[in-house]
């Protein structure tokens, strides 16, 4: 008899036969959601590395705030960054598609045109970092520890599948409970690796910072708990010479320096201890560098385009009894200056944005178009007339502080509200007193204007900024009036959509869905966005769930950035094309003595 962890069962050979390769079924290396991917089974390298990039030295990075856990797949602890280094995927994403996947831990990819099962085979070559193989046995010992221990994350990530099943040492078959959720096969694809003979003794839902046996590139080779994290490249990773690895990979050692703020991590940029930044604050990226350094070129400063839907958002959190009441939220959303934000204190390096996926070809469009108004009219009924009718555009730049102050106010007097003593007051005589809650200090300086013009309305608001750790935790159990976010959407946006925004998560701490979103249509809207068929069924379902979202005045975009700002010193190169979807530092290498020569 095999050995327990290689041991296939009656029902997993029984279900294998209900799965039968066939001429529906589509074998391939790579998937994409729609249309083909890219690269061909023959591919050589992807578009968007350097093949001989040189290997060696060491990257210099930093994050802020501490780390008590190298497991950033459960709910408790704050993760190191750079803790996903340590765990290949069952697939790999590239960023130069807006979602495709490839197979370097599989070797085959099986797919029917019903979409109701998925089967993954293993390159026999697959290791572990300690030499164990990979088998099909680890990937369902993942799946299942993150159903049950990972973060509620997971859990609705998988609440499609019906079950899973090694067929063969190298094969895993997992079973849907419908087709309809297209997504699927790309979602699981995601999932990280485990070694079931590390785990397997060990609590995967404690949060520790004992380095795990990973399968990923990298492996933790020195720490200390709030100051830094050292990362060393695994020299006898199997995947290496992969062809979907090639030209990545490059620096022996990745090393993430811990500071308190990011005013002191600019200033750690600036002396040379940290290599790269992506820098997010427009008066630092004007001012904040080493002039001398940038005039000699040992500093570059790049823009590249950003390609992803990354809107930076004010969440209304409907839990608290204040903020369930939407013309509340409407009145604070129209005494808001996205616009005066962007020019006295962006530096006009953001743009507005009136959509979730502003600077896409998912961006909310001013009216809903048929598709749209076809998803949209069963729910009518619930949904505010204007919906139908009037671009959602609050507070126009176009209106002057006086007159958005006075709407703001008409819509408050209609809703039972008034001012007393020049204190706003609820229909039950309470005063209307919210906490914005931050953890990045530089945005403090955004939003103490607008504290001032809610105050000329009769709303205290308070800007409380506290460490990342105690922000995290309070964020995972909900306990905040207001916050600033950006929610991650991909270029392909789907199943995650749920964690974001449906009923059902609402109430399980650790979710994504901030606002409390808890409406029907945006509960159907959201399923059906990973059953759309081609990226104009995708735009309608995902246009049509957002502007249902906005109407509730639960979420308010502010603006985007739509360009990544990269500052690096000139040691570091880059390949010559970047990505539009991401920026693979993998692909970056140390300059090395022949390219000074050629400078």
């Amino acid at each position: 008899m095999l050995p327990n962890r290689y041991h296939i069962t009656i029902s997993a050979i029984l279900l294998a036969a209900t799965a039968p390769l066939s001429a529906e079924t589509t074998i391939s290396h790579g998937i994409a959601l729609h249309g083909h991917p890219k690269y061909p089974a023959n591919y050589a390298h992807l578009d968007y590395v350097n093949p001989d990039a040189p290997k060696g030295g060491t990257l210099h990075l930093n994050a802020t705030g501490t780390f008590d856990s190298f497991n950033p797949f459960i709910l408790k602890g704050k993760e190191a960054f750079g803790s996903l280094f340590l765990h290949d995927t069952l697939l790999n994403r590239t960023v130069d598609e807006p979602l495709s996947k490839y197979g370097v831990i599989v070797s085959r990819i099986e797919r029917p045109d019903d979409n109701r099962w998925v089967a993954f085979t293993l390159n026999p070559k697959a290791r572990f970092q300690d030499g164990a193989p990979i088998t099909a046995a680890d990937i369902v010992f993942s799946f299942k520890t993150l159903l049950e221990k990972g973060s509620p994350f997971w859990r609705q990530f998988y609440t499609d599948v019906d079950s899973v099943n090694a067929t063969s040492p190298d094969r895993v078959l997992f079973t849907f409970k419908t087709g309809h959720n297209r997504e699927l096969p790309f979602i699981l694809g995601q999932m990280p690796v485990l070694a079931e003979h590390w785990w397997r003794h060990r609590d995967f839902s404690h949060s520790g910072l004992q380095p795990p046996v990973g399968s990923g590139p990298y492996r933790i080779a020195d720490f200390q708990p709030g100051r830094y994290v050292v990362y060393e490249r695994v020299k006898d990773y199997w995947a290496a010479d992969h062809p979907f690895n090639r030209g990545r990979y490059n620096f022996d050692r990745v090393r993430v320096d811990y500071f308190r703020d990011q005013i002191v991590a600019l200033e750690a940029f600036n002396n040379g201890s940290i290599d790269i930044r992506i820098e997010e604050n427009p008066r630092h990226w004007l001012q904040g560098y080493n002039k001398k350094m940038l005039l000699s070129g040992d500093i570059v400063r790049e823009k590249h385009r950003n390609q992803n839907p990354q809107t930076l958002s004010l969440v209304f959190n409907a839990r608290k009894p204040l903020l369930k009441d939407r013309p509340l939220r409407e009145a604070i959303t129209w005494l808001l200056e996205p616009d005066w934000m962007i020019n006295h204190l962006l530096h006009d390096e953001f743009n507005r944005a009136l959509s979730l996926f502003a600077g896409t070809d998912l961006s909310l469009p001013g009216m809903p178009g048929p598709e749209e108004k076809a998803l949209l009219t069963p729910y009518q009924d619930a949904l505010p007339k204007n919906l139908f009718t009037t671009p959602w555009h609050p507070a126009p730049a176009s209106q002057s502080s006086r007159q958005r102050l006075t709407y703001a106010h008409q819509i408050l007097q209609t809703a039972g509200y008034r001012i007393d003593n020049n204190q706003l007051t609820t229909p039950l005589g309470e005063s209307v007193h919210l906490e914005l809650l931050l953890h990045q200090p530089e945005l403090e300086r955004l939003f103490q204007g607008q504290r001032k013009r809610l105050t000329e309305a009769g709303i205290l608001l308070n800007i409380r900024t506290i460490d990342s750790a105690l922000y995290l935790n309070r964020v995972r159990q909900y306990d905040y009036d207001v916050i600033v976010h950006t929610f991650r959407h991909t270029p392909s946006p789907g199943t995650e959509q749920c964690n974001f925004w449906h009923s059902g998560v609402v109430n399980i701490p650790g979710s994504l869905n901030m606002a409390a979103i808890n409406n029907p249509a945006v509960d159907a809207l959201c399923t059906s966005i990973p059953q759309a068929v081609s990226r104009a069924a995708l735009k309608a379902s995902l246009n049509a769930m957002e502007r249902t979202i906005l109407w509730q005045y639960q979420v308010i975009p502010l603006f985007y950035m739509p360009d990544w700002h990269i500052a690096y010193h000139a040691r570091l190169r880059h390949p010559d094309t970047l990505p539009g979807y991401g920026i693979d530092l993998t692909t970056w290498w140390l300059r090395t003595s022949e390219d000074q020569r050629l400078d």
